[in-house]
């Protein structure tokens, strides 16, 4: 192999030519970088003696002016005036602009309008840019929350809150969070956002999800007319918007409030109508969620064989879809209705497993409830310690989430356990709480049987005047609520408190009126109790 000197023959002259070349451009360009350098720190120097002496200019003027206006300045304040003066003008200095230069001209003759003006403009591009920042990054930390939210709710809900900070005025923004507090079950938030987002302007699309989530709100209030309009308007939006998918959940969301508001003939049409929509769009989600309100629908009806068979195909295509949250309501349904059936085991089973998916949510107030529907099923199977861990811990998170017409119902529950098992102080004390709790909701008729089931423990225990005070404030409540069957059975309460002391008339006077009231409104399960309790205390029928 031929060695490298023999390929390429080395010429040292030629070398050493090329290094003196070298040499001398290395040397030129040190040169050329000291000048350069040493021009810089003239044009440096000769900026901050021009930006001093403007400044000595400007601030001389301002003290001549205080001076006539009698104020005075120490030396330290001028001082301070002139630095920030000197600043403004080595800052309009690095423009490097012929619109600046000028300005930087006219300032040494005390003429600031056109430097001003450049700096009001900087100030605008510089906020400009800041601002278009800040939405760009608000962008990224809501896509950023949006991929956390499957598996980390609350790592997505500071995510949401950061987007929030950075661009409160992005609806988008707003309705992330709204829809992550939401999941989280924070009720209180939820309502201050969505009143936020109903006074923005917004893309139509999320005009229709705030009207969605006011609706859920309302409706979660008990406010039904308002949830139906504010769920028409969504639906309106949506179909304007040929958003198919979008539309099928307003659809379903009106036909929901106009079933709880008696409106069965429009929420039976407003249930087709999206079942239309689906087949047409193969919206399995929709699906899931359309057979689990008709199940509702049907049991309202009382075709609880085609109610089941509709829940358990909600079941499954949620279940086959991984839509957690609508696989939790029908489970949540099935075990409500295998309850009303008396099929308990089942019932048991369902409501079990209603709470694993709702625990696998997150989702606070879905757990309240599901604790809540399990106690009760296992009230009735007469395993009332059990029941009573899951109506404490039904009671611990509806406080959490400041619902007191739901921790109401929890605690008088809770009471109901307490109560059957012969625990009469555990029981007192959840009745008072319970009826203390429906009084701040307004809610008469939970202040009845609570009222009533207190009275009924002080009659157990003796306290016969403790018993009749709570046994009128349940008839009062009762007939406020304007519910025959809560009057009746606080009249039999007052009843038997007459037969337990000794006033045998009374009693029976009593119980007449409380049967031919049962008779009226066509309570038949309860005139024939009456009935058996007369015969028990030998009064006669009317």
């Amino acid at each position: 192999m031929e060695s490298f000197s023999r390929v390429f023959p080395l010429d040292w002259t030629m070398l050493q030519h090329v290094s003196a070349v070298v040499g001398l451009v290395a040397v030129v360009l040190g040169l050329l970088a000291f000048l350069l350098r040493r021009a810089l720190r003239r044009d440096e120097r000769q900026g901050r003696i021009a930006a001093e002496q403007i400044a000595v200019l400007l601030a001389g003027e301002m003290m001549a002016r205080s001076q006539e206006e009698g104020d005075r300045f120490s030396l330290k304040e001028s001082n301070s005036i002139k630095a920030l003066i000197s600043e403004a003008v080595l800052a309009l200095n690095t423009q490097d602009t012929r619109t600046a230069r000028r300005a930087v001209a006219q300032l040494k003759a005390a003429n600031s309008a056109r430097a001003t003006e450049i700096c009001a403009g900087i100030a605008r591009a510089k906020r400009a840019e800041a601002e278009e920042a800040a939405r760009q990054a608000a962008s990224a930390l809501r896509h950023q929350g949006a991929l956390t939210l499957p598996r980390d709710a609350q790592a997505a809900l500071a995510l949401f809150q950061q987007a929030f900070g950075l661009d409160p005025g992005n609806t988008e923004n707003l309705l992330a969070l709204a829809v992550v507090q939401f999941r989280l079950g924070d009720i209180p938030s939820v309502e201050a956002l969505i009143e936020k987002a109903g006074g923005k302007e917004g893309r139509r699309g999320i005009a229709g999800l705030v009207d969605m989530y006011a609706g859920v709100l309302h409706l979660r209030r008990g406010r039904l007319p308002q949830a139906i309009e504010k769920f028409e308007g969504a639906r309106r939006i949506f179909e304007e918007n040929a958003d198919p998918k979008a539309q099928v959940d307003a659809l379903m969301a009106l036909a929901s409030a106009q079933m709880k508001a008696g409106e069965l003939d429009h929420a039976l049409a407003n249930y087709n109508k999206a079942a239309a929509i689906c087949a047409e769009n193969n919206y399995d989600l929709g699906l899931a969620q359309l057979y689990a309100d008709l199940g509702l629908l049907l049991q309202d009806l009382g075709k609880l064989g085609e109610a089941e068979q509709m829940l358990l195909k909600s079941f499954t295509v949620a279940d086959r879809i991984g839509e957690i949250a609508i696989a939790s309501v029908a489970a949540g349904n099935l075990a409500l209705l295998y309850r009303e059936t008396q099929d308990l085991d089942r019932a048991e089973q369902m409501a079990h497993q209603a709470l694993q998916l709702e625990g696998s949510l997150k989702h606070k107030d879905g757990v309240a409830r599901a604790n809540l529907n399990l106690g009760t099923i296992l009230f009735e199977k007469a395993r009332f310690n059990e029941a009573a861990s899951h109506f404490k811990e039904s009671l611990r998170l509806y406080e959490e989430l400041g619902l007191p017409d739901l921790a109401a119902n929890a605690v008088f529950n809770l009471g109901n356990s307490h109560r059957a098992q012969a625990q009469a102080e555990k029981a007192e004390a959840c009745y008072r709480r319970s009826v203390e709790l429906f009084l701040s909701a307004n809610d008469a008729s939970g202040v009845a049987k609570a009222a009533g089931n207190l009275g009924a423990v002080y009659l157990d225990s003796g306290r016969f005047d403790e018993a009749e005070e709570e046994f009128n404030v349940a008839l009062d409540a009762a007939q406020d609520a304007g519910e025959g069957r809560g009057i009746a059975m606080q009249m039999r309460n007052l009843a038997v408190l007459s037969h337990m002391r000794g006033k045998h008339e009374e009693a029976c006077q009593r119980l007449r009126s409380s049967l031919a009231l049962c008779v009226e409104i066509e309570a038949h399960t309860e005139a024939l109790e009456l009935k058996v309790l007369m015969g028990q205390i030998g009064c006669k029928e009317p």
